[in-house]
């Protein structure tokens, strides 16, 4: 387990979650830090989706979840207590669905949606103004259009370029993003993942990428945890842009996406 500093937003060692006698995490470690893309991939029921509920808070009520130690934004939580989520979910922990049928409603304009996001979470950018400018930053083409559409007027490329947006200017601290661009073509899913990435480090905060898309999260992450059977197999650095997994399942799994059949 890396040490912890000041730039540490979650720490967690021994996370262990049950549900009746099917174990789904086992003793399981992770760490994030401020303007870190850490990406979590492995195959799936791998446990990556109910490693990203617990960061969220949201476990089924009948998952059993233990802890050795949960450091979250420099507080230690005792083993399985998560009443401060209600606190934090939604300002401070920020998750970008995987589509905007999730995300938005398919009835009100994007205008109004954002003016009511922002009024709860962000009051400053609750403005038209500042919402089209945000709109036009985020790769928009006709960002007046759009905050007068409906999200059914937009492409799903525009539609998840919303939701990232929503994410991003949330002012959280940690930004879950569990599949967010499974659903588009390759080209668009790159362009904002790149954006997400550029955005999420210009403002300080920490991103877990959850996917099974290797090749995004090669690009993506500056780091990457491999998971199998709901355990950590490693976590690796790519300083230079170089992953050299050492254990034979991860090697199998880059080799698999480096020369996909």
């Amino acid at each position: 387990m890396e040490r912890e500093s000041s730039e540490t937003i979650l720490s967690i060692q021994g996370l262990n979650v049950k549900i009746g006698s099917s174990t789904i995490l086992k003793n399981f470690d992770f760490q994030i830090s401020k303007k870190e893309v850490h990406a979590l991939v492995g195959e799936s029921g791998s446990g990556k989706s109910t490693f990203a509920s617990t960061v969220l808070g949201l476990l089924n009520e009948e998952a059993s979840v233990t802890w050795e130690k949960f450091s979250i934004f420099s507080q230690n939580i005792p083993s399985g207590d998560f009443s401060l989520w209600k606190n934090w979910r939604g300002k401070r922990i920020s998750l970008i669905p995987q589509t905007a049928a999730i995300g938005l409603h398919p009835f009100l304009s994007i205008g109004s949606q954002i003016l009511e996001y922002f009024s709860v979470i962000q009051p400053e950018f609750a403005n038209p103004e500042t919402g089209i400018r945000l709109l036009k930053e985020f790769g928009l083409s006709d960002p007046e259009a759009s905050w007068k559409a409906r999200p059914h007027q937009l492409s799903g490329g525009e539609r998840q370029r919303i939701l990232v947006l929503l994410s991003v200017y949330s002012g959280a601290e940690l930004i879950l993003a569990d599949e967010p661009t499974s659903a588009l073509d390759p080209t668009t899913g790159k362009s904002i993942l790149d954006l997400l990435r550029t955005r999420v480090k210009d403002l300080g905060a920490g991103l877990l990428f959850i996917s099974h898309d290797l090749s995004s999260a090669r690009e993506l992450a500056d780091t990457i945890t491999v998971m199998k059977s709901g355990e950590k197999l490693e976590t690796l650095k790519s300083p230079n842009g170089a992953w050299e997994p050492h254990l034979e399942y991860s090697r199998k799994l880059f080799t698999l996406d480096e020369n996909p059949a």
